[in-house]
């Protein structure tokens, strides 16, 4: 049995999905505009043909995603296989054109009709483009509403298409050869009814059209609705966080206006909100975490905070359970240029990880600059060994992502981890220096 994370499967999905496509859209055309099926045509068709076949061999192979878990016993996929799609795929697959040539002789510009209704079969495989892209969104889980918008798009394509190749049906009952020019008109016709449109340029004629019409405007207006409701729904879900960061942003900034808030702190509000939005902080991530597994909530804390880890000297190579402790006892937090991350004299109550920007360690004056810290080192450490209040006032020079560790779980991981406790020892010894 192939793996269910086995990456070929998905790419044969993909060929199968462009495979359907071209078939759907081909197989009508073909019988409403005047072209031979030359040789080109034919291979395409073969090609195609073999693609459908080879489908049924994969999905007897290849595991299957129901009910929330993969099934991957081959005799319960084969057994569900065949109680589901194989009849459609294997009407799909079989070439009843070729065949029907071979063996009977029949031409299909003699028989144009049958060759439509022979061609059709290939059709019915578009049933199985949700479940071809359900499995393409397990493998690359994409943004969410991206598939979702594939398979809407899909679909109005196939719709506007066949009205048009229906359209010309009705055009001339006795004329079977259209050119380009009319399919053209008609896919142009077919456009404007769905979207509500209705240029008038193009109108129906005939009594047979006229009723055609009629059945294609109530397509189009459901059609329409389900175009705006469906784009907009998908637009609004391809960024939650985002939308609803910008939303409060919005509502924050409108309550500091209102409550006569100076426009430089207003400012300062916005350029956090932005920050925040722009670094995919929108969200809690404990709160959003916390129904997960523990092991699975550390692999995956674990993955969120790597940057961190691996800038952090002391953390390389580290005891696996002090990278685990650290990484749930850290807590996130964001400074914006020039504040101050604590001040000289305060009580010293976590240790501080700088994750991102720089920051300054003042001298006694509060304005000349004793040392700069970069991305990766920690201060804050001093007080806490010594007990003392803060000996010097941190001050930031950009925007600071900087990950804090309480005193209590401080203390937790002295007693706990040797190198840990080491490094803080070295960098105390250092700064008494």
């Amino acid at each position: 049995m192939i793996s269910s994370n086995n990456r070929v499967r998905v790419y044969w999905d993909v060929l199968v999905f462009i495979c359907i496509f071209w078939a759907s859209l081909e197989s009508p055309l073909r019988i409403v505009i005047s072209y031979d099926q030359n040789l080109l045509l034919t291979g395409i068709y073969f090609f195609i043909d073999s693609v459908f076949a080879l489908d049924i061999i994969w999905n007897c192979v290849t595991p299957e995603y129901k009910d929330g878990k993969w099934v991957v016993i081959r005799s319960e996929v084969i057994r569900d296989y065949l109680r589901s799609w194989f009849i459609i795929d294997l009407i799909a697959a079989v070439p009843f054109e070729y065949a029907t040539l071979k063996i009977f002789g029949l031409q299909q510009s003699q028989y144009p009709y049958l060759y439509l209704i022979l061609g059709i079969t290939r059709i019915l495989k578009v049933f199985r483009i949700s479940d071809i892209l359900h499995r393409i969104n397990l493998a690359f889980q994409p943004t969410p509403g991206i598939l979702r918008l594939v398979l809407f798009a899909f679909w109005v394509t196939l719709v506007a298409h066949w009205c048009a190749v229906g359209w010309l049906y009705m055009d001339d009952l006795q004329d079977y050869q259209t050119g380009q020019s009319e399919y053209i008109r008609a896919l142009y016709w077919t456009v404007t009814t769905i979207a509500t449109v209705g240029y008038g340029d193009i109108t129906p004629s005939t009594d047979v059209q006229r009723i055609y019409t009629i059945f294609v405007m109530m397509l189009g207006a459901g059609v329409y609705a389900t175009v705006i409701g469906n784009i907009a729904s998908i637009l609004g879900n391809l960024d939650l966080a985002k939308a609803a960061q910008m939303k409060k942003m919005a509502q924050v900034d409108s309550f500091l206006k209102a409550r006569n808030i100076p426009n430089d702190m207003r400012r300062r509000v916005r350029d956090y909100y932005m920050y925040i939005i722009d670094r995919g902080w929108g969200e809690d991530e404990s709160l959003l975490l916390n129904d997960l597994p523990l092991s699975l909530r550390k692999e995956v804390k674990i993955q969120l905070h790597r940057s961190l880890l691996e800038k952090v000297p002391f953390l390389k190579g580290a005891d696996p359970a002090l990278v685990a402790s650290l990484v749930f006892s850290l807590k996130p937090t964001i400074f914006l240029k020039g504040d101050i991350v604590f001040k000289r004299g305060e009580k010293g109550d976590g240790l501080y990880i700088l994750s991102e920007g720089s920051v300054d360690i003042l001298g006694s004056d509060d304005k000349t600059v004793l040392l700069n810290l970069q991305e990766g080192q920690f201060f804050g450490e001093l007080a806490l060994v010594t007990e003392e209040p803060r000996s010097a006032t941190v001050r930031t020079t950009s925007t600071c992502e900087i990950y804090t560790l309480s005193k209590s779980d401080f203390d937790q991981s002295l007693e706990r981890f040797s190198e840990f406790r080491s490094a803080i020892e070295e960098s105390v010894s250092n700064l008494k220096k």
